[in-house]
Parts: structure tokens; C-alpha cells; sequence
């Protein structure tokens, strides 16, 4: 039996950890953005599938990938907040829905509404491996990023 890497032994503990370091990168100003706190949180060969009609739409593998999608969300966004979590899990697979706040680093609007996860959390690392996530209102993301439904 491998011993945790970082002391995490819940979903919900690796999930905070995670959400925290999130949020600290997505406000930090684009010079001062550290992906080391971040990176700490996830799998070297972390998945992350983005809705083909968000403005960061894809699929973004390991590290680096993690950090490409960070790096256009967080030019889009300077304020994401994740809140009233519920995380319902087996496992190692976990659903978290929520409420997601952002604010449009041009304009400041703010963009709010449901937001569900579905992730995929190695528990011995305290990592997540794969992020899946559906978003409520996608054309009111786009139309406050001045962006049509699909990016035009």
C-alpha cells in the first residue's frame, strides 16, 4: 500500500487544495502568476476536457497543457470562485457541483451561474487526473467576453 504523497486522504481535501490554489492563480496579474502551487495539486499527466464552445474550448494534457487552458482562462477571467461545493463521490470519481462566479478581467462583468464537475482524483498522490467540466450558461460566457455563441 503507497503512503499519501501530501497527507490527503478525502476527494473533498484533494478538491480544496486544488480550488485554493486556483483561485490565487487566477487573480494574480499575468507577471506574477506562479503555476508551482497549482501544478502541486494535479497529476503529471492530468486530462482536461473543455466544452468545444467556450472561448478556452479542448483538450488539455499534462502540466503543460494544464497550465496552456490556465493561461487563456485566466486572460479571460481575474476573479473565478468556486462555491456551495457539493461533492458526491466513489471513490476515486467525484462529481462537484457549484456555483462559479467570474469576472471579465476587460470589463469586470460578472458571469455567475451552475457549474458541474466531474473529476477524477488519485487519492494516494492528493492529484486530480482528469477535470470534466459542464458549464450552465455558455453564450452568456461568450457574449460577456464580446464573443458570439461560437467565438464569433
Amino acid at each position: 500500500m503507497r503512503t499519501p504523497s501530501h497527507n490527503i486522504r478525502t476527494a473533498e481535501e484533494v478538491l480544496s487544495r486544488f480550488y485554493d490554489a486556483e483561485e490565487l492563480y487566477m487573480a494574480s496579474p499575468a507577471e506574477k502568476r506562479d503555476f508551482a502551487g497549482l501544478a502541486a495539486t494535479l497529476s503529471p499527466n492530468v486530462l482536461v476536457h473543455q466544452s468545444p464552445d467556450m472561448p478556452y474550448g479542448g483538450e488539455y494534457k499534462g502540466h503543460e497543457g494544464f497550465l496552456q487552458w490556465s493561461e487563456a482562462m485566466a486572460t479571460c477571467f481575474d476573479c473565478m470562485e468556486v462555491s456551495e461545493r457539493q461533492v458526491l463521490h466513489n471513490g476515486s470519481e467525484v462529481v462537484v457541483t457549484s456555483t462559479l462566479k467570474m469576472r471579465v478581467r476587460k470589463s469586470g462583468e460578472e458571469v455567475i451561474g451552475p457549474l458541474i464537475q466531474w473529476i477524477k482524483v488519485d487519492r494516494d498522490e492528493g492529484t486530480i487526473k482528469e477535470i470534466r467540466p459542464f458549464y450552465w450558461n455558455v453564450r452568456g460566457v461568450n457574449e460577456a467576453l464580446g464573443r458570439g455563441m461560437y467565438g464569433q
